[in-house]
């Protein structure tokens, strides 16, 4: 705050205000004394509260109100015989012990002075930066002192700024902390574009909207999704047919998710084919997917290849790879290698 804010803030205050407002440390105060302008002089609070005057020296003014610093330095100067009667006039050039830290997730976390004594906890919040998108339904956790005693309040972000409730905008003092805590999150692991945890914006919200912030399914991603966490107490495990969610008009297929929950989108699965094969490598398993589709996705046999030479190379159950000839409607497997032999004429 410069000295043309801060002398409009203080000329603000009346009477009852400028005796409330407690000095503190770091606050910079000019102090004149009528006809006597040798004693002129700025001072800065100390962190012990106190400051040097002309005459008197240290001076402990910490949490006196303006009015009773003044009258404090007046009496110094009776009792020490320097000034008969002298009138002390106190103004603050800097305002700077009336502050509240403002913690985790707002844009500019730090500490700032509390201008009036009517801040509520929006202004602070707007005077760090606002709070980051991602608190979600979050809560500004305020804690201090009033009356001597500490002080711990819980305030939940929507009611304060989407309930717009009056009552929850609290009255901020000095010496508070507020620290924004992040609300209901999901984990979003896997294959997707942005993997992470994710505030719910609301108690619960759908797996299809879950994944659209984690930037959806990625390109090497399985088209089902793993949903975890607790329902009645219990753990929950269910794997959810993501293309389903679209193409089926059944809302069951788009489950609720709640908070605390995790969804894993696993790779998707691939075959491999090789030898005389335009194009070999892996390539990803589609759905309903023949052996036919998968040569023709290599790009086909070579010239010097042939289709009526595929082998097949399929581990079964007990993990042994088996070697067959497939027929060309049979559906791939994941972890399927398809060869293409030479032709021999």
């Amino acid at each position: 705050m410069n000295i043309i804010g801060t002398l409009l803030f203080v000329t603000a205050f009346n009477a009852v205000a400028a005796e409330e407002y407690a000095l503190g440390a770091g606050d910079v105060v000019r102090i004149q004394v009528f006809q006597n302008p040798d004693l002129t002089t700025e001072a800065r609070v100390s962190e012990s509260g106190e400051i040097t005057f002309p005459l008197l020296g240290t001076v402990n003014v910490g949490g006196a109100g303006i009015g009773q610093a003044e009258r404090k330095i007046a009496q110094g100067l009776v009792q020490g015989g320097f000034v008969q009667k002298p009138q002390v006039n106190i103004v603050l050039v800097q305002v700077r012990g009336n502050q509240v830290a403002v913690l985790g997730l707002v844009n500019r976390p730090g500490r700032f002075v509390i201008e009036t004594f009517d801040t509520h906890l929006s202004e602070i919040l707007a005077t760090a930066g606002g709070v980051l998108s991602a608190a979600g339904s979050g809560k500004a956790i305020i804690t201090g002192q009033r009356d001597g005693q500490s002080f711990r309040r819980e305030v939940d972000l929507a009611e304060l700024f989407l309930l717009d409730k009056k009552e929850a905008d609290l009255l901020v003092a000095k010496g508070d902390v507020i620290y924004i805590v992040p609300g209901n999150q999901v984990s979003i692991l896997g294959q997707v574009n942005r993997p992470g945890r994710y505030a719910l914006e609301e108690a619960k919200m759908k797996l299809s909207d879950a994944l659209a912030m984690a930037g959806g399914v990625s390109v090497s991603g399985s088209d089902s999704a793993i949903l975890e966490g607790i329902r009645d107490g219990q753990k929950f495990h269910k794997v959810v047919d993501i293309a389903a969610i679209y193409m089926d008009e059944n809302s069951d297929m788009n489950p609720d998710v709640l908070a605390g929950d995790s969804i894993y989108v696993h790779r998707a699965p691939v075959f491999y084919i090789y030898g005389e094969v335009q194009r070999p490598g892996s390539y990803r398993v589609e759905r309903n997917m023949t052996i036919m589709q998968a040569l023709a996705e290599g790009g086909g046999p070579t010239p010097r290849g042939t289709q009526r030479g595929l082998k097949l190379h399929r581990k079964n159950a007990s993990g042994v790879v088996e070697k067959t000839a497939p027929a060309l409607d049979e559906l791939v497997q994941s972890g399927d290698v398809l060869y293409v032999k030479e032709s021999l004429f």
